[in-house]
């Protein structure tokens, strides 16, 4: 589905399936932001709350793990994203 890390092919090897009026534009992104702020969010609060270590600490553990954890899930959810357009029939110049 991806020619990159994001950038969709032209068509699908397969079926051959255009992917052009598939367009996720901005939400991916979103979603990907909103998993990842409430899994960080939840997991420093329960640290904090529980050992209270220092503010590097945090900082060392939870800066280098938003960045894996956005990285890591953003072309999942864009393809999820890409395949609810397709099997909502949403694509372009049609009538939902």
């Amino acid at each position: 589905m991806f020619a990159g890390y994001l950038a969709a092919k032209q068509s699908c090897e397969s079926c051959g399936l255009a992917f052009e009026p598939l367009r996720a534009d901005d939400a991916p992104a979103y979603f990907t932001i909103s998993i990842v702020g409430h899994i960080v969010v939840s997991g420093y609060l329960a640290i904090e709350s529980t050992m209270h270590p220092p503010v590097w600490l945090q900082l060392s553990i939870w800066m280098p793990g938003t960045l894996a954890m956005t990285l890591g899930l953003l072309p999942f959810i864009k393809g999820a994203v890409m395949g609810a357009i397709f099997s909502s029939q949403a694509r372009r110049g049609r009538a939902v």
